[in-house]
Formats: structure tokens, sequence, C-alpha cells
């Protein structure tokens, strides 16, 4: 049986087997993220501009539907192993600020919070109701799907942002 002992100081144990274990869920879940956001920005959402009315409210919803439950279960699980690595790395044990472990940790909690807020923007506020509006013909969509570009271009530059602070984290440990 693997106890996760509580870490003192800087460094847990580098070959607690847990601890690798969170590692590896931690960068999977977060690739999956990034490759899925950099897969639907690219290929995606490009594909679908191409369908007109109907059908490419069709696609896009169908899209939205089935990323949806991948996305958000990647972040979840980035979030919840980042949140448990924090922990063994005693990132919750100190006075926030101290080190520069602190400092950039803080600033990649930061952006994975203005992510997730983003993203709920986007999937279930603005997204939502361009559709709506696109299928009342409403005069109001275009303003809608600019901001929705919007917040979309941010949401990927935040989700770019974080994963490049992991690795400038990670490099504060050495």
């Amino acid at each position: 049986m693997v106890v996760v002992r509580r870490v003192v100081g800087r460094e847990p144990v580098a070959s607690d087997p847990v601890l690798t274990a969170l590692r590896i869920l931690h960068v999977l879940s977060a690739c999956v993220w990034v490759g899925g956001t950099i897969a639907l920005v690219f290929v995606g959402v490009p594909a679908i501009r191409r369908l007109e009315g109907e059908a490419r409210a069709t696609a896009m919803r169908a899209l939205g539907r089935r990323w949806r439950p991948l996305g958000w279960g990647a972040m979840a699980v980035a979030i919840l192993s980042g949140l448990w690595l924090t922990e063994l790395h005693g990132g919750f044990n100190r006075a926030a600020l101290d080190t520069d472990f602190d400092r950039t940790l803080i600033l990649k909690s930061v952006l994975v919070a203005l992510l997730v807020v983003g993203a709920l923007i986007h999937d279930y506020g603005l997204g939502p109701r361009l559709q709506r509006e696109l299928r009342a013909a409403d005069p109001a969509a275009p303003a809608t799907r600019r901001r929705l570009v919007v917040v979309g271009w941010f949401n990927f530059a935040l989700t770019l942002a974080v994963p490049i602070l992991g690795a400038v984290v990670l490099s504060t440990l050495d």
C-alpha cells in the first residue's frame, strides 16, 4: 500500500509512485484540453464555417456537444490533480508570495480561474445565445458573434499560457 506522505519543505519524494501518477494524469489531461482546443480552433470551427444556414448551426452544436464532456472532463482532472500536486509540493503550507514557486503558482491559478470563467461564458452563455439569435434572425447576432470570438481567442491565449506557466513552476523546483 502506497501512502502519500505530507511534504515538509519544498520537495516530495520523487520516486513516490502516487506523485508520478499524478504528474502523468495532470500532463495528459492538460494535453487533452490544449490539443483539443487547438484542433477546434484550427480545424473544426474553420471547416464548419464553410457551411451555411441550418447545416452550419447543426454541425456547430454537434461539435460542441461532443467536445464539452471531453474538454470539461480533462479540465476538471487537470485542476484536481494540480491542486493535489500543489499540496504535495507544500504549496498550501506557506505564506503567499514567499518564493518563485508560490508566485508562479498563484499566477497560474489565476489564469486557470479566468480560463474556467471564460470557457463557461463561451460554452454556456454566448454560444447558446448566438445559436438562438441566428435561428430567430435576430439583428443582435453579429454583435454576439463578435463577443463570442473575442472570448474564444482570450480562452485560447489562456489555454496556451497555463501549461507554459506549468513548466515555469516546475523550473522553480530545480
